[in-house]
């Protein structure tokens, strides 16, 4: 019989509490009854019993020749056994169907990973499918910015939607627009830096000339004073 630890345990309470009232002493015969119930089968063990109960008789010096004192005890003894094996099939019950829940979601997750990975591998056929056949300019574009026209991000860069091409809206997080807007505002900015550049040019330009109009009036003017002068000499 298996479990020892736990049927002497059960035992040893009620052999503590019983033993003393039949003049025997607990520490000497609670080892002794419960080693020999680890030792017997579960079939004979009333048949063994009846041997323990006998030589407990014997060596009580309060009881010896009152039988119904021993049969309790042995009626006591197989109850406690009993209550142990109950206890015993419940947790055996109770480790079983945790470990059937453990292995069900150990299988769940599996699965499940399976299922993610090979998602992921159809996605990246799909992408390397996608790069090969797209036309120059969007490879371009996706090159460019390394991102699909056909993803939506946000202005902190986070992905919005897949799909087709969506107009701009405005969100909570900001301003959405496709890789293709980014790249047209990008262009509308290097376009204006142009304009800028020219204007510059213009505007400065036309400083130089209204300057050199300004010298030149100067300079007409210096020579006037002078031929005045030379005409007040003669």
């Amino acid at each position: 019989m298996s479990g020892g630890a736990e049927q002497n345990q059960i035992l040893h309470e009620y052999l503590n509490k019983v033993l003393p009232d039949l003049s025997l002493d607990p520490e000497t015969y609670i080892p002794y009854i419960t080693g020999c119930l680890d030792s017997f089968q579960e079939n004979d063990l009333s048949e063994e019993l009846d041997e323990i109960m006998a030589l407990l008789q014997a060596s009580s010096e309060s009881h010896s020749d009152d039988e119904q004192v021993w049969s309790d005890l042995k009626e006591g003894i197989l109850s406690k056994y009993k209550e142990y094996k109950d206890e015993m099939h419940r947790k055996h019950k109770e480790d079983e169907e945790e470990r059937r829940i453990l292995e069900e979601k150990k299988k769940k997750e599996d699965l499940e990973e399976a299922q993610r990975e090979k998602e992921r591998r159809r996605l990246a056929e799909e992408e390397n499918a996608r790069r090969k056949e797209m036309d120059p300019t969007k490879k371009s574009l996706l090159e460019q910015y390394a991102y699909d026209s056909s993803e939506i991000y946000d202005d902190n860069g986070n992905l919005i939607e897949e799909g087709g091409e969506k107009d701009k809206d405005e969100g909570e997080g900001g301003v959405i627009m496709s890789n293709r807007a980014i790249a047209e505002k990008m262009n509308r900015e290097r376009a204006q830096q142009i304009r800028g550049a020219h204007n510059t040019s213009k505007k400065e330009e036309r400083e130089k000339t209204k300057q050199a109009k300004v010298d030149k009036m100067k300079q007409k003017e210096e020579r006037r004073k002078r031929a005045q002068k030379g005409e007040r000499k003669r």
